[in-house]
C-alpha cells in the first residue's frame, strides 16, 4: 500500500512541475507588451485554470503562483514577481475551490471568478506598487487576458474532462 501512495504522490508532484513548466512557457511565448502599462497581455492563465478544475485548488495554487511568477523573472519584469505569485496563486486555488465537480456551470462560474481575481488582483496591486495611471491603464488589457482565458480554459476543459472521464 506504501509503495502505491508514494507512486501516485510522485505522478502528482511531476504533473505538477510539468504544468508549471507549461503555464511559464506559455505566459512567455504569448506574451504581447502593453505600452504604457509596464506589463503584457498572455494566456498562461489557461494552464491555471484548466488544471485547477482537473486537478483541483492545491496544484491550481502552485501552477498558478510558481509559472507565471517564473515568467515575469524571466521576462525582466521582476516588479511584477511578487504580484503575479500572490494573484496568480489565488487564481488557481479560488477556481479549484468553487468548482464542486457538478459540471459545465460549476467549471464556468469558478473561472470568471479567476478572472475577476486577476482584473481586481492586478489592479489593487498596480494602484499601490505602481501608481494609478497604470493600475487604471490595465484595467482592459487585464479584463481582455480574463475574458480569453475563461473561454479557451472552458473550451480545453470540456475537451478534457470528456477524455479523462
Amino acid at each position: 500500500m506504501q509503495h502505491v501512495q508514494t507512486r501516485s504522490t510522485t505522478s502528482a508532484l511531476v504533473l505538477t512541475a510539468v504544468l508549471i513548466a507549461l503555464a511559464t512557457l506559455l505566459t512567455m511565448y504569448t506574451k504581447i507588451p502593453v505600452p504604457g502599462i509596464r506589463g503584457y497581455f498572455n494566456i498562461g492563465d489557461v494552464v491555471i485554470m484548466t488544471s485547477a478544475l482537473l486537478l483541483g485548488r492545491k496544484q491550481g495554487a502552485y501552477i498558478g503562483a510558481i509559472g507565471p511568477a517564473l515568467a515575469d523573472l524571466f521576462l525582466g519584469y521582476a516588479v511584477f514577481v511578487p504580484i503575479t505569485f500572490v494573484v496568480k496563486g489565488i487564481e488557481g486555488y479560488l477556481v479549484g475551490t468553487l468548482y464542486n465537480k457538478d459540471g459545465y456551470g460549476s467549471a464556468l462560474l469558478a473561472t470568471i471568478a479567476g478572472g475577476v481575481i486577476i482584473v481586481a488582483g492586478y489592479f489593487i496591486a498596480e494602484y499601490f506598487v505602481m501608481d494609478p495611471g497604470v493600475a487604471f491603464g490595465g484595467l482592459l488589457t487585464n479584463t481582455i487576458q480574463a475574458v480569453m482565458s475563461v473561454i479557451i480554459s472552458m473550451i480545453l476543459y470540456t475537451i478534457l474532462r470528456k477524455r479523462l472521464g
